[in-house]
């Protein structure tokens, strides 16, 4: 089955106060299952933090819910200079 990505978008937050060289990026994956919907959505925001020549930081945090069609996921993570 195919999976589908109902959005890839990186979301520029406010850069941390412990580095000014860091910012925290997101992308957002949908799946049919809550894991299909986790990996895309590290996908994403991997994607994101590679093609701006950063290195990512720290874990990566997951917010999930129920969409129409199986999980939508959000995944958040840092990436710094």
């Amino acid at each position: 089955m195919k999976t589908l990505i109902a959005a890839t978008t990186a979301m520029m937050l406010l850069a941390t106060p412990a580095s000014a060289a860091c910012q925290l990026y997101g992308g957002i994956g949908n799946g049919l299952t809550e894991g299909i919907a986790k990996f895309m959505a590290e996908a994403a925001v991997k994607n994101i933090i590679e093609n701006k020549g950063l290195k990512p930081t720290g874990e990566i945090k997951h917010t999930c819910t129920a969409a129409a069609l199986g999980t939508e996921c959000t995944a958040r993570q840092q990436g710094c200079k």
